[in-house]
Parts: structure tokens; sequence; C-alpha cells
């Protein structure tokens, strides 16, 4: 793990500060990847939630992005989860409801931001190991096929 030393020589209050929002941020990561990995039923997970990188993704179907959008909006609401998408204008709602029917593709960044707010993936920075080694791909199909 590398670590900043210019952190060092900041004041103790703020190296403080930042020991707390890295704990707390801690705490919530392993509380999401807990729900994805313990809770929800990771193991039954369509290829729709492997990231785009993963040779055996695939796009979503029409009832896979009904499915997220509704059990999101039945915690927050449909409008709410425009705005967490940052969709904008007038009918925020319709963007969702047109992803919906088919009627416009649904970007991959939307569908795994939702997919993420939902509990249902975990995503993680690309950090590549030193060694060249991409340790995010140890979960593709391939990879383990290799193992």
């Amino acid at each position: 793990m590398r670590i900043n030393t210019k952190l060092l020589e900041l004041p103790n209050l703020v190296q403080q500060q930042i020991e707390e929002d890295f704990t707390t941020e801690n705490y919530l990561s392993s509380r999401h990847c807990s729900l994805v990995h313990f809770m929800n039923d990771h193991y039954l997970r369509p290829d729709s939630y492997r990231s785009i990188d993963d040779p055996s993704y695939r796009s979503p179907t029409l009832p896979e992005i009904t499915e997220v959008i509704e059990h999101l909006a039945s915690i927050h609401s449909l409008t709410i989860v425009a705005k967490q998408l940052g969709i904008i204008g007038v009918n925020q709602t319709r963007t969702l409801r047109r992803w919906q029917k088919g009627i416009n593709i649904m970007p991959y960044s939307a569908w795994r931001l939702l997919l993420i707010l939902d509990g249902r993936v975990v995503e993680v920075n690309r950090i590549i190991e030193e060694d060249g080694s991409k340790p995010w791909t140890y979960n593709y199909e391939d990879s383990k096929n290799k193992a």
C-alpha cells in the first residue's frame, strides 16, 4: 500500500479528521460489501451485473432494469432515483421510464451506478499492482478458468 507522506506534515487535527473519515468510510464499505456478498443472493447475479471489461458481461435486460429501478424507487422515490443518477430536467422520471420500456438505451455508467446504489455490486478503484496485474479481474470467469 502506498501512503502520501505529505499527510504527515499536516496539523494533528487535520490528520485526525482524515483518520476519522477513513474509519467511517471503511465501516460503510464493509457494510456494503457484506450486503452484496452475504445478504443478497450474490451467487445468482446475472452477467449484466459484471464489470463492462469482464468478457462475460452482457447488457441488462428490460426486466433487470425495471427490477432495480423499482426497488430503489420503493426505498426512495422515482424522482430521487433520477436525481441520484444526475438526470435533470422538468420530467426527470421520464428518462427512467424510457429505459425500462427500451425506448432509450441505458448507458452502462447509469446501470452500474443503479447496481451500486441498490447494494447489488461493489465497485472498486482500479489500482494496478506493482507487477502490472489487475486484482479486480479475480472474479472474471476467464481468470478462474486459468487458475
